[in-house]
């Protein structure tokens, strides 16, 4: 079996789920580039952040997982920022930049985690064979599909919709995400970090299964190479 791991952004770097076939862990690390290197090779990594970038409009992945989702919670897959966006800057000047290749501003939302998009560009840019192993996901749309195709009711920031999908982490699960949430009290992360975590996990073995599932079926590749997909 493959090392599998659950990523996904929080304040102290990335929160990392890690499971084997014995084991369950969890770590925060400082920067997407270490994680690379403190795991298995083979190790399949699921990770809640936009991988490939358009150089203009939106991606197909993101306009099918709002669909697949549909409202409210279409609304909690933002549009990918344009790969020019990574320039960065205030957001005003991210804004522009957006504005002036692609017609529209970048969403408040992709402009606060630019950084970490950033940071996983640039290790997946220089190499994207990486991606053969480090697949992008949504936390919305792999609980959706977790709870039988239906979107979750709540939003995450809700204390019932932290409850719905802490639920179904603790059913595949039992007692480890409280575990879990004790050994990374020394660090910064919100509930939802953690919960996303565990969604990006439970991606990560359908990924080692065969059962995910991507959006679109056939994505297509940015400017460098890499599949702009979302998989679940």
């Amino acid at each position: 079996m493959n090392d599998l791991i659950g990523v996904d952004g929080c304040i102290d770097g990335w929160i990392c789920l890690h499971e084997t076939q014995s084991s369950l862990s969890a770590k925060v690390v400082s920067s997407f580039a270490q994680l690379i290197q403190s795991v298995p090779t083979d190790a399949i990594i699921a990770i809640d952040v936009p991988i490939g970038l358009p150089e203009k409009g939106a991606r197909t992945c993101d306009l099918e997982s709002r669909r697949f989702l549909k409202p409210p919670r279409a609304s909690s897959v933002f549009p990918a920022p344009v790969r020019a966006a990574l320039a960065g800057g205030t957001y005003e000047n991210v804004c522009k930049i957006h504005y002036d290749t692609d017609g529209r501003r970048i969403s408040k939302q992709a402009f606060c985690i630019l950084d970490k998009i950033r940071e996983v560009d640039d290790v997946m840019a220089a190499k994207p064979s990486l991606q053969s192993f480090v697949r992008e996901i949504h936390p919305e749309v792999s609980f959706a599909l977790w709870n039988n195709e239906r979107a979750m009711q709540y939003r995450k920031s809700r204390s019932a919709g932290r409850a719905e999908r802490e639920s179904l982490i603790n059913a595949a699960w039992p007692r480890e995400r409280e575990r879990l949430n004790l050994e990374l009290r020394s660090f910064r992360f919100k509930p939802d970090d953690l919960n996303d975590a565990f969604a990006a996990l439970w991606t990560a073995r359908r990924i080692h299964s065969g059962t995910f599932r991507v959006f679109p079926m056939q994505p297509p590749r940015d400017r460098m190479c890499l599949r702009m997909e979302i998989v679940a």
